[in-house]
């Protein structure tokens, strides 16, 4: 989606608590039910976004002034098509949204549409493939407030396995294929290469480190397990990955060619 500001604003470093809270902004407006169900906590969200892109006309300590005369450029991903029929609703009537203070022109909305079943059928199994981790990426771990700052597949194809479980109207997997899947990567697929680096993201007063960069994984089995965990990264471009993924943490991009 590409928006016009009416004015400069100003916009802090990393924008991805922004966006959401802009999807948010227009659920609410079209169906109050479903913003507060989108607030509900510790429960996963069907949607993803991105942090905004734009122009910066001026570079500040904590933040940037907006360039006016640019768009700026936001993505929204639904892993529901009810939900992504809501927030087009919106559009229906309206054709400018609200960031901070300053009301914005929706200018163009670009929509690609594509089923669970598409994407399965799609998905062919790989050697390698690598994944590119756009914004910073965190994992989250049990029993302790530390995040685990490294893409280890055994624990980001498992948690991509529950989202494609919990929102997909096909190919569902059960309990016992899910225990088969784990084995099936910690014994046949590994990191072969990785360049990574930390980033600290503020989100106001909060803030998180995620890693950015990319890895490439190789797989030793060409099988089904094989082709579903490249349906599975696949998805993530939809889905992000790891902690605060709605919060435009986690944006990744596959490339079958490492």
């Amino acid at each position: 989606m590409e928006l016009l500001g009416e004015k400069s604003i100003r916009l802090p470093l990393f924008t991805g608590y922004i966006s959401r809270g802009l999807l948010l902004h227009i659920l609410r407006r079209v169906d109050p039910s479903i913003s507060s169900r989108m607030h509900e906590s510790d429960v996963p969200k069907p949607y993803s976004v991105t942090p905004i892109r734009f122009r910066a006309k001026k570079k500040l300590e904590d933040g940037y002034i907006v360039d006016s005369s640019a768009p700026c450029i936001v993505c929204f991903r639904f892993l529901q098509r009810e939900v992504a029929r809501r927030f087009l609703e919106y559009f229906h009537r309206s054709s400018e949204v609200m960031i901070y203070d300053a009301f914005f022109h929706v200018s163009s909305i670009r929509v690609r549409s594509e089923e669970y079943g598409d994407i399965w059928k799609s998905a062919e199994p790989e050697e390698a493939f690598r994944l590119h981790f756009v914004t910073p990426t965190y994992l989250s771990v049990l029993g302790t407030e530390y995040h685990y700052l490294f893409p280890d597949h055994t624990r980001i194809f498992p948690n991509l396995l529950r989202l494609w479980n919990m929102f997909s109207d096909t190919n569902r997997f059960g309990e016992e294929e899910f225990s088969e899947y784990k084995k099936w990567l910690l014994e046949n697929m590994g990191v072969s290469q990785h360049r990574i680096s930390t980033r600290i993201a503020y989100m106001g007063e909060k803030k998180a480190t995620g890693f950015i960069g990319w890895a490439t994984y190789e797989m030793k089995k060409i099988d089904e397990w094989n082709r579903l965990t490249c349906m599975l990264a696949k998805y993530a471009e939809y889905s992000n990955i790891g902690g605060n993924r709605t919060g435009g943490f986690g944006v990744t991009k596959m490339k079958t060619k490492a």
